[in-house]
């Protein structure tokens, strides 16, 4: 590898995904960072090549063919740091999603205490929480063993107690698993995270370690009223990346030429939400969703709390979980054309197993954007059901993933979101255009300054604010006047009635201040209702007014129903 002068200018990331291979360069531009170029390629770490480095190649060659700028030396390694040529890249970053999906056990004490963080901390990883094992549930001990066993599980996850507490009920569900582990065959054995009472992580380490694989983690109950996730959740992170260097062909290789160790994609999501969470309102705090091929991920943050969940379902192979989560029916309700659910579920089906396959028709794009509106219905279930929102409105809502993002027209990409997400309140929708914000979390760990001001850039969209207003009035029936007044003196009006949707004109990087006056009963946000106006701001699609009600209610009659999403759509100015 050749060397240079060390000077973090350039900055080249990459994003291994289960599906496609992204990379990106940025660089200064006019003294603050931008992303240069792009490129994509089939992922190449499942057979028959079953070695990422042969998707690297390919990206990084058309990232020099797009810039005219040598990134690689003749034999495919990097050049690393940039030399005085102007040649190599001076930092390397990579995330990846192409993670093997975990079948994931939790252990705990009790439901509302400690199971309740272990599950989240299990909600959080890439997998599937199979099995809940704590010490109100009635089942004798060898029915809970059994469970336990039929799991399969690849991790155990076991919390319980305070620090100096519960330790004989934390002993008897450690003496459960002990008993599973010496039933498995140790090739299948699951690895086991211990982050409980701190007083028995040595003895509890020392009886595990006979059998499998450990790591200790800090409490994440250390008290009745404290959780503490963060630092069992770095390392369930480290577990799940120890996995994938033997089981990802040439991660390992390739690891010690990265700036940062590789890390996982929904690691480096949250990590940029934290970011924001911290800049925006802190009554609200900020969601951020990302649609995959195989798992999805929301993250919530504000300047209290912060919360990963990662789903197993998504539009390439997790489109089999997706189904298995949902009814057709679910799905078709949502295209505006007379598709039959038999042509719907063939798709799908063909998508779960064919994932690098694309849309060709008019109606095979409405199907996976109809799908794409249920995987962000599910997610918010989900979460709804989890109980893990401290907050039901947000400040703002960040989309990202491929999915999302290659919706070429933006207003296309909000009606989604808001079919899909049906945020409450007012709530401003930022696009990640490019999906990089997992990587840009990545690379905050080292230039941080990078990430802010890519933040910044074009790279991202402001869509929209979206007022969601709420009534029991008849469709048809007034809500409201509302007018938004500009900068220079100009005003907007509108009349908004019940099942509309309406946009006000307000551009990207511009602010506005919205009036409300009801003229029945309503539901928005306290201030939204008060007589002062409401500083908003701008996107390419400007003031949503969302009168549809929430959940959203379509007609059962199928000509009545695409007749109205076809409304939607003329009133949004969706192409």
């Amino acid at each position: 590898m050749k060397t240079g002068p060390i000077q973090a200018k350039s900055v080249l990331g990459l994003e291994i995904g289960s599906v496609n291979t992204r990379g990106f360069l940025f660089d200064i531009v006019e003294n603050s960072y931008r992303l240069i170029a792009s490129s994509s390629a089939p992922s190449t770490y499942l057979y028959p090549l079953l070695d990422i480095g042969d998707a690297i190649y390919e990206v990084v060659t058309r990232i020099q063919e797009i810039t005219g700028r040598a990134l690689m030396e003749k034999n495919g390694a990097l050049i690393l740091p940039t030399l005085p040529s102007g040649e190599g890249v001076d930092q390397f970053f990579i995330t990846t999603s192409c993670v093997p999906s975990l079948n994931v056990v939790a252990a705990g004490l009790l439901n509302d205490v400690s199971l309740d963080s272990a599950r989240k901390l299990g909600n959080a990883a890439y997998g599937n929480l199979v099995e809940t094992i704590g010490i109100n549930d009635r089942r004798p001990f060898n029915l809970q063993m059994d469970a336990v066993l039929k799991a399969r599980p690849d991790l155990i996850i076991l919390a319980g107690g305070t620090d100096n507490g519960a330790t004989r009920s934390l002993l008897r569900t450690a003496e459960l698993i002990t008993a599973a582990l010496n039933l498995l065959p140790r090739a299948i054995r699951p690895q086991i995270l211990y982050c409980g009472n701190q007083v028995l992580s040595s003895q509890l380490r020392d009886a595990f370690e006979r059998f499998t694989t450990v790591r200790t983690a800090p409490n994440i109950r250390p008290a009745l009223e404290e959780e503490n996730l963060e630092p069992a959740l770095a390392e369930l992170n480290a577990m799940i990346m120890e996995r994938m260097f033997e089981q990802i062909g040439g991660l390992k290789r390739i690891s010690p030429v990265c700036t940062a160790p590789p890390q996982l994609s929904n690691q480096g999501f949250l990590q940029m939400i934290k970011f924001l969470g911290r800049q925006y309102d802190p009554l609200k705090g900020v969601l951020g969703v990302d649609v995959g091929a195989n798992h999805s991920m929301a993250a919530y943050s504000s300047d209290q709390v912060s919360i990963l969940n990662t789903f197993n379902f998504g539009l390439g192979s997790g489109v089999e979980e997706l189904l298995r989560k949902s009814e057709i029916r679910d799905i078709s309700r949502w295209l505006t054309s007379s598709v039959s659910d038999a042509v719907v579920s063939d798709f799908l089906w063909n998508r779960s197993l064919y994932p690098l396959s694309v849309a060709a028709t008019k109606d095979e794009t409405a199907i996976e954007q109809a799908a794409l509106r249920q995987v962000l219905r599910l997610m918010m279930m989900d979460l709804e059901k989890r109980e893990v929102l401290p907050s039901s409105r947000f400040d703002p809502i960040v989309l990202s993933g491929s999915t999302i993002s290659h919706v070429l027209d933006p207003v296309r990409s909000l009606f989604l979101a808001l079919d899909g997400i049906q945020p409450l309140g007012i709530s401003p929708l930022i696009l990640d255009k490019h999906g990089i914000l997992p990587l840009l979390g990545a690379i905050a760990s080292k230039n941080p300054l990078l990430a802010v001001q890519v933040l910044e850039s074009t790279a991202f969209t402001n869509l929209a604010t979206a007022v969601s207003i709420i009534s029991k009035a008849r469709v048809g029936s007034s809500l409201l006047h509302a007018r938004l007044d500009y900068a220079d003196g100009n005003y907007f009006e509108v009349e908004v009635k019940q099942g509309s949707i309406i946009s006000l004109p307000l551009p990207s990087g511009s602010s506005g201040m919205l009036r409300l006056q009801p003229t029945r009963r309503v539901e928005i946000e306290e201030m939204a209702l008060s007589r002062e106006p409401i500083k908003v701001r701008g996107g390419v699609c400007g003031v949503v007014l969302d009168a549809r009600g929430r959940p959203i209610m379509l007609p059962e009659d199928a000509g009545r129903r695409i007749d109205l999403l076809k409304e939607w759509e003329f009133l949004l100015g969706a192409a």
